[in-house]
């Protein structure tokens, strides 16, 4: 590959973000496959995570309005301070666009991170805790049906899922495509309609199974134009 084209590109990107696909010295060349492929990786894996993502925090939002009587239960709710914080900045960033704070605005705007912290053990005592677990994991097998599982489960997808959200490298991971089935199974528990979307329009098996060297291939193609 052209010395001078990769280093624009390296400029672009930045050489920290590159050099993580090149670690165990590979060119330049393998070096943008890997990173086209890594994008593409992301890109089959979106679809399915997007739909895990609203279907478990509508499926915990619906308990917690049924415990607090109003679905307004992020005011009345004894949450943490962290929690707390975390709804305060949903209101303030909804307030800040210049819309009216409403229910369903402040469920979208919560982070993943802040639905996937009420099935954590700071919240074992809470009694939204146990419904959330009987009412929204029916599907989950009786043996792994606990805290304990659910919420290894579930900081995998949050880790999976900033990482699909953010473009950082997961081509590496050695468990993806378990990672991949979890990820589907864990809809599955949560609901069949959204499972069988899912799995409609899920393309990793087939992205996956490429490998970089067709990107490799690629911008070989792309590189012979200039």
């Amino acid at each position: 590959m052209n010395t001078r084209f990769y280093s624009e590109i390296e400029n672009s990107f930045t050489s920290s973000r590159l050099s993580v696909y090149k670690q165990d010295g590979a060119d330049n060349l393998t070096c943008l496959a890997r990173y086209l492929y890594n994008i593409e990786v992301c890109k089959s894996l979106y679809s399915s995570v997007n739909i895990f993502e609203v279907t478990f925090r509508n499926a915990i939002d619906k308990v917690l309005c049924i415990v607090a009587g109003a679905d307004n239960w992020y005011d009345i709710l004894i949450l943490d301070s962290t929690s707390m914080k975390n709804i305060s900045d949903a209101k303030h960033k909804i307030q800040k666009k210049g819309k009216p704070v409403t229910h369903d605005r402040i469920v979208s705007e919560l982070t993943f991170g802040f639905w996937t912290s009420l099935l954590t053990p700071r919240y074992s005592q809470a009694s939204f805790q146990s419904k959330i677990i009987k009412t929204c994991f029916k599907g989950v097998p009786a043996a792994q049906r606990n805290i304990k599982n659910l919420q290894a489960r579930f900081d995998k997808i949050r880790i999976l899922r900033n990482r699909v959200s953010h473009h950082e490298r997961i081509i590496h991971w050695k468990n993806l495509s378990i990672q991949h089935d979890e990820l589907l199974e864990s809809i599955k528990w949560l609901d069949n309609a959204s499972y069988e979307l899912a799995c409609s329009c899920d393309k990793f098996p087939k992205v996956y199974a490429k490998d970089f060297k067709a990107y490799k291939r690629y911008v070989k193609r792309h590189w012979n134009k200039y």
